[in-house]
């Protein structure tokens, strides 16, 4: 029966180590969450925290249980958050070249399949439920098979984050006016980019783990992310106002590698496939409710927060729409569907 070489396990504690070593919050091996295969375990990386409850945690917990039920424990999956295996937007390499053999995001997919930035256009979704219902149709079975042409990789299917994307900064952000010259870091992403800088920000683009230096020293004003990451790895300490702005629901996307694939049996690469979806229908279950527990739990912090004019920035984005599905025709249909929906 075909395996996972174990020396996959091995270059995950030597990246663990490293990481550690430059320092990175890194777990020791013994607590990284998940179970050995019998034959074969997947290595998972994930920027989000080991040990810490998130929508990468949950999908993963719900997924190696479902992973081992399916295959009778013949096949594992070991998680290795905290970026412990380096930025999360070096993964993508790691799962072309079949060193690593699962991750969990798809944002930093963009610049190997720009198409994928359909999921990340300002305000083109109005809720979670939206997005999922979308995403589970033709649309999302048309992006899966664009990003399967242009990598070595497969989509496992839509999850959900915990909670739309909000604006966190140093100043009261509270009209689309207060956005102009704010530095905001953002997911280098293109269509994160631009998103903002029709509002007038003034994006910058960079690593997650440099999130916390960057507002603790003026690089940056403020950042962009859900409420239970910025409540987790402690972004409210540094900056007091959340603005309600709801701007991007971004998926989380379970990606492996077809290499790992290629290593597993027919009836083994399914159950991997079927644990995935399994996966995310309960992960999306948790979503919305953790979300709004970390919002109380923020405002209880002593962040204030504030709504805002969502229609307008609505409005000042829409171009970007337009601008896109130009540049990528492939996502039209993609667009026309999320706003039937």
């Amino acid at each position: 029966m075909p395996t996972i070489p174990r020396r996959t396990l091995l270059r995950a504690t030597l990246a663990s180590t490293a990481a550690f070593a430059a320092g990175v919050r890194a777990q020791p091996s013994s607590a990284i969450r998940g179970q050995q295969g019998k034959t074969a375990t997947l290595k998972v990386g994930s920027s989000q925290a080991t040990h810490e409850e998130n929508a990468h945690g949950v999908f993963f917990d719900k997924f190696v249980t479902e992973l081992a039920a399916k295959t009778g424990g013949e096949i594992g999956a070991v998680f290795y958050g905290d970026s412990q295996l380096g930025p999360e937007d070096k993964y993508t390499t790691q799962i072309n070249f079949g060193t690593l053999d699962m991750m969990l995001t798809g944002s930093d997919w963009t610049p190997i399949v720009p198409e994928l930035g359909v999921m990340t256009l300002g305000f083109l979704f109005s809720s979670m439920e939206q997005q999922g219902a979308v995403m589970d149709g033709s649309a999302g079975r048309q992006l899966e098979d664009i990003f399967k042409h242009k990598t070595k990789a497969e989509i496992l299917g839509w999850g959900f984050n915990f909670g739309g994307r909000n604006v966190l900064s140093k100043k009261v952000v509270a009209t689309p006016a207060d956005l102009k010259g704010l530095k905001l870091r953002v997911l280098p992403s293109p269509t994160f980019v631009q998103t903002f800088r029709l509002l007038g920000a003034a994006p910058v683009p960079m690593s997650f783990g440099e999130i916390y230096t960057s507002l603790q020293t003026g690089v940056v004003d403020g950042l962009e992310h859900d409420p239970p990451t910025i409540l987790q790895f402690k972004f409210f300490e540094v900056a007091k106002n959340l603005a309600l702005t709801e701007h991007i629901y971004d998926p989380v996307t379970p990606i492996v590698s077809t290499l790992a694939l290629g290593r597993l049996s027919a009836t083994q690469q399914q159950a991997v496939r079927d644990a995935a979806a399994t996966a995310i229908k309960g992960q999306r279950g948790r979503a919305t409710s953790a979300a709004a527990a970390a919002l109380e739990t923020l405002k209880q912090s002593g962040v204030q927060v504030h709504t805002i004019d969502r229609a307008a920035l609505a409005a000042a984005v829409k171009p970007l729409w337009t601008s896109f599905t130009d540049q990528h025709p492939d996502t039209k249909p993609v667009v026309e569907a999320i706003l039937k929906a």
